[in-house]
């Protein structure tokens, strides 16, 4: 079993932690926001009066007044902004170790959501360099990202502000990106603008996961890789419930009639509480042979050192003799 620990990231860190609360520096912004692993004691208290913003669960979203229960239910908390200008800018570079420069490059916008999340989940990053050498295996990547040639086609379900996306498109990928969220998509091609990949294959489609899978089966498309980020919990627009544990395993069902039958890759995250590492490994082995999946946890070290923040566990498959 894995344990995946957060190298040196140039815009992020995690400060500090405690109480229910973790302390971190995204850009040049410190952000104070709620995690329920954190059942520990604060290190140092003086250095959280540095917070630029402030998650309040505890305290009603007035933008949110006038949306229906459901939504509120997932969205009715508030920020106390002291000094953050949204949206900043979230940079993550992959330095080359043979010549010493940037090999890949991707740039996100980060705004306070009343989810207290802010765009990127920077304990993915691990992963992310891991399916990016994957990629880059494959063949040269081209700097006229309108060529198709030798680029993997990947599929990324929940997508989100699209991270994960842009970086595989930045390592050489043709890559699907698929999220419910209208917002999300959005931003995501904010995004993809601003890391300056207009010109990358990708295709961005606001739908629900299953259904746009089940589409694709009907459709005969075929997917070298897929990575998944469901969440543990959701509701759609329509007050649609997810649920990780009935919906997930339905979803990888579907995926495995759209993988060629030498897929390269296939990652799966996790954030629900209670689940291990092998749970999920177990899930995935249900499409794809048990041995060649290795399964792990997701950790941010704290910038004083000593103590890791859990993040989530994962599992994904590669064939070696690919």
């Amino acid at each position: 079993m894995l344990t995946l620990t957060l190298e040196s990231v140039k815009d992020y860190e995690l400060i500090d932690s405690g109480e229910g609360y973790k302390l971190e520096r995204f850009g040049k912004y410190i952000i104070s926001r709620p995690d329920p692993n954190v059942l520990w004691n604060k290190r140092n208290s003086s250095l959280w009066e540095k917070a630029d913003a402030i998650f309040d669960a505890n305290k009603e979203n007035p933008s949110l007044k006038f949306r229906t229960n459901s939504q509120r239910e997932f969205g009715s908390t508030h920020w106390n902004n002291k000094s953050v200008r949204e949206p900043w800018v979230f940079n993550f570079d992959k330095i080359n170790p043979h010549t010493n420069r940037i090999s890949v490059g991707v740039k996100l916008y980060l705004k306070l959501t009343p989810f207290k999340h802010v765009g990127v989940f920077p304990e993915q990053i691990e992963n992310w360099k891991w399916f990016g050498s994957l990629i880059e295996s494959v063949g040269q990547v081209s700097h006229d990202r309108e060529i198709l040639d030798n680029k993997p086609n990947v599929l990324n379900l929940f997508g989100y502000t699209g991270g994960a996306t842009l970086y595989a498109a930045a390592c050489g990928a043709a890559v699907t990106h698929v999220d419910a969220s209208k917002p999300s998509v959005m931003w995501a091609r904010e995004n993809q603008k601003l890391s300056g990949l207009e010109k990358a294959p990708i295709r961005w489609i606001v739908d629900d996961a299953k259904k746009f899978v089940a589409r694709e089966v009907k459709r005969g498309v075929k997917y070298d890789a897929v990575i998944m980020d469901p969440p543990s919990f959701g509701r759609d627009p329509k007050g649609k419930v997810f649920k990780f544990e009935k919906d997930v395993p339905e979803i990888l069902d579907l995926v495995s009639k759209a993988l060629n039958s030498k897929p390269l890759f296939f990652l799966i995250n996790s954030y629900s509480l209670g689940y291990s590492p092998t749970v999920i490994k177990n899930m995935l082995g249900d499409i794809l042979p048990l041995e060649k999946i290795e399964c792990g946890e997701l950790q941010i070290p704290e910038k004083s050192g000593g103590r890791n923040l859990p993040c989530g566990v994962f599992a994904r498959y590669s064939d070696d003799h690919r």
